[in-house]
C-alpha cells in the first residue's frame, strides 16, 4: 500500500527497535500507552511478536514515509460481544484500528490523514465490511481533526466519557 510517499507494510521482526523507541517517548505515549509507563524492547517483544507471528488475530503494520519507518498502525475484527456492547447488530463486520506517528516533528503534516487513508483504502477492498471504527482520547483532538478529515464520525463517549467512539462506513453504493 502506498500514496504520497507514504506506504504501509506488515510490522517485522526487525521492527521492534524502533518501535520500543516511539512507545518510549511522551508525545506517543500521551495516548498511545502511558506516559509514565515507557516500554522496554522485552516489553514489545512481548507484545507484538505473537502479533507478527499471527498467533493472535491483531494485524500490525508499520507506516513508512519515503520509505523509512515513521509509524505503527493495527487493525483487528470487532467479536460479537463488541459489536453488541458497542451497540452494532451481530451481523456487521467491523474492523477496529489503531494508530500513532512515531515522530513528533511530522504531526500536523498531513501525515496522519494520508496513512488513515491509505489503510481505510485496504481495509474497504474486503466487499463484506460495513464498518471501521477507533477510539481516541476526547482529548486527542490533533488525532480526532485527521479522523474526522478522512470521514470517520463521532458516534458517543465511551470508557467513561475519556474516548470518542468514531466510526467510518463503508459506501457500497
Amino acid at each position: 500500500m502506498k500514496i504520497n510517499s507514504v506506504s504501509i507494510r506488515k510490522m517485522q521482526h526487525t521492527d521492534y527497535e524502533i518501535m520500543s523507541q516511539w512507545l518510549s517517548t511522551k508525545e506517543v505515549l500521551e495516548f498511545y500507552g502511558e506516559v509514565n509507563a515507557p516500554f522496554t524492547l522485552q516489553q514489545v517483544i512481548d507484545k507484538y511478536e505473537p502479533r507478527v507471528n499471527g498467533e493472535i488475530a491483531v494485524v500490525p503494520y508499520i507506516v513508512e514515509l519515503d520509505d523509512e519507518p515513521i509509524g505503527f498502525m493495527q487493525r483487528y475484527l470487532i467479536n460479537d460481544e463488541q459489536k453488541e456492547t458497542l451497540g452494532y447488530p451481530v451481523n456487521f463486520i467491523i474492523f477496529g484500528i489503531d494508530q500513532f506517528i512515531g515522530y513528533p516533528e511530522l504531526f500536523n503534516k498531513g501525515v496522519g490523514t494520508r496513512m488513515i487513508k491509505l489503510f481505510i483504502e485496504d481495509i474497504a477492498r474486503d466487499k463484506e465490511i460495513n464498518r471501521i471504527i477507533l477510539d481516541p482520547a476526547v482529548a486527542n483532538l490533533r488525532a480526532i481533526r485527521a479522523y474526522e478529515k478522512c470521514g470517520f464520525q463521532k458516534v458517543k463517549k465511551i470508557n467513561e466519557d475519556t474516548c470518542w467512539m468514531m466510526e467510518y462506513t463503508i459506501d457500497r453504493s
